[in-house]
């Protein structure tokens, strides 16, 4: 219970660091230079621009489809710990706008805008929840098309939204800079996220190999394959489920094998270098 409770409390402070930061980034750097960095909020930040409706008004309303669509396809507990995130930071979006911007330089707004915004959202994405919006919508799509990576689905989405700011304020500058705030939101937010190239290789004993790669498919979006072995002692046939994965999901395999098979016995190890899809690209070697 200890354990529980230290974790939730954990995750309840990344959380609110997070969304402050994410606040921080919109209100203060992006909004007023009328930088739209894709999702939900550069939709709220183009209709705050053509009506008086706050950007974190614009926000919820525009959420609250998606999360109905999202508790019925992904399950309760994904869309309470996104729904509180999503009224957390747009309460503090319109609380932050209250105050006089940090700077009316695009460029300088386009840069530390998109910063900020990424280690708010990574902070939150470490807790296991989302500012929903794009979020939801990319899990809703993965549901049907498993082969398109998020991060793909994410950047379109965004780019679209940011390059349709043009038609908005009718400034294609102020469209390449939002575009420019996406591009190194991204950039900081794999950092975070994903750290160096170092990464984990798991080796996972367990009889329940099937459900345990059904479940790094579909939970963790990496790929896995399975091996076959003999018990030295036992002469028993096994399966071993082997998996590379980023350091920083790693938490989450270890949690999620042990919830399916208490009795599997995994081996983990450090990989300098990973070359292949998800990782670096493969090597040249001709």
């Amino acid at each position: 219970m200890k354990l529980i409770n230290k974790k939730l409390v954990h995750n309840a402070v990344m959380a609110i660091i997070g969304s402050v930061c994410y606040a921080i980034g919109i209100s203060l750097f992006l909004e007023p230079n009328n930088l739209a960095p894709g999702g939900v909020s550069g939709i709220g930040i183009m209709v705050n621009y053509l009506t008086p409706l706050s950007v974190g008004f614009v926000t919820v309303a525009l959420n609250i489809p998606l999360m109905i669509i999202g508790l019925i396809k992904l399950g309760r507990s994904f869309v309470l710990s996104t729904g509180v995130c999503v009224l957390l930071t747009s309460v503090l979006v319109d609380l932050f706008s209250l105050i006089k911007p940090i700077t009316d330089d695009r460029l300088l707004a386009s840069l530390a805008g998109g910063a900020i915004l990424a280690v708010g959202l990574a902070l939150i994405f470490k807790t296991g929840a989302t500012t929903g919006g794009g979020d939801i919508v990319i899990r809703l799509l993965r549901l049907k098309f498993k082969h398109v990576k998020s991060g793909t689905i994410m950047f379109m989405i965004d780019g679209i939204i940011s390059l349709l700011s043009y038609f908005v304020y009718r400034d294609i500058n102020v469209a390449l800079y939002a575009v420019l705030s996406l591009v190194v939101s991204s950039v900081v937010m794999d950092i975070i996220l994903y750290g160096g190239d170092e990464a984990k290789l798991a080796f996972i004993v367990t009889e329940k190999q099937d459900e345990i790669v059904k479940n790094i498919l579909e939970e963790l979006d990496i790929s896995a394959s399975i091996l076959d072995a003999v018990g030295a002692y036992s002469k028993q046939t096994k399966h071993i489920v082997m998996c590379a994965t980023r350091k920083q999901l790693l938490p989450g395999l270890e949690e999620m094998v042990l919830k399916i098979d208490k009795n599997s016995f995994m081996i983990v190890t450090s990989a300098s270098e990973i070359y292949g899809e998800g990782f670096k690209e493969n090597m040249n070697l001709y």
